[in-house]
């Protein structure tokens, strides 16, 4: 039987998750569908919002956001899932369109010019310590105690080159999309800490749980 999402669930979504923006609301199904081995509906949530969107700007920086959402996850679901997340969105954007051809503008974030390794594990310290908050401390040490590759990597790879890259696609809204990738995992350690960590980066208890409940619908149900 063909995964798919029926276009009345995806109506339903919009009144039932308002406390999201359009967008992340988006953002944070295509998150957990991806994290659930979902990656066909992926394509039919994304058709269904660039239909919504107007104005080609609008529609490629929804493309970004979605792209740098599924990269973002990458450290949580696994390279093989981000991969087939990734093509099923892109599937929907034709190669000779307006829109491909202004996602091909967009400069690279993440090439060699722009990485100082000093410069990027700040920059995911300063991430990591605002996600923990009182917390962060203890947490990175736990790590460390496991394996100390583990907890640089953490910090300078996962926190640093990736979470923290905020030009499309924000802390606040970077955890909400966490959320959706942690809650097919059944790592209820972790997603309670990204739900703090989501609130310390100023969602409101209302998205957190918004998202949750989001996600839970969109990794379990059979649309």
């Amino acid at each position: 039987m063909e995964d798919t999402v029926h276009p009345n669930e995806l109506k339903a979504w919009d009144t039932e998750f308002q406390a999201l923006d359009d967008n992340v609301r988006h953002l944070v199904a295509i998150s957990a569908m991806a994290s659930a081995s979902r990656p066909a509906p992926i394509a039919d949530i994304a058709q269904r919002r660039l239909s919504q969107l107007e104005h080609l700007s609008e529609k490629t920086l929804f493309v970004q956001q979605t792209r740098e959402a599924i990269l973002k996850m990458t450290g949580l679901m696994g390279m093989p899932r981000t991969i087939h997340a990734m093509a099923s969105l892109m599937s929907v954007i034709g190669p000779d369109s307006d829109l491909a051809m202004e996602i091909a503008k967009i400069p690279t974030m993440r090439n060699r010019a722009n990485y100082d390794y000093e410069q990027m594990r700040a920059r995911g310290q300063a991430q990591f310590n605002c996600v923990y908050g009182s917390q962060a401390m203890e947490v990175h040490e736990e790590v460390r105690g496991l394996y100390p590759e583990l907890a640089e990597v953490a910090i300078v790879d996962l926190y640093g080159r990736l979470l923290s890259e905020n030009r499309y696609l924000s802390g606040r809204d970077t955890e909400l999309c966490i959320i959706g990738a942690l809650v097919p995992q059944n790592a209820p350690v972790q997603l309670n800490n990204h739900c703090k960590g989501a609130v310390n980066l100023g969602a409101t208890k209302e998205m957190v749980q918004a998202a949750l409940r989001l996600a839970k619908i969109a990794c379990t149900k059979k649309l």
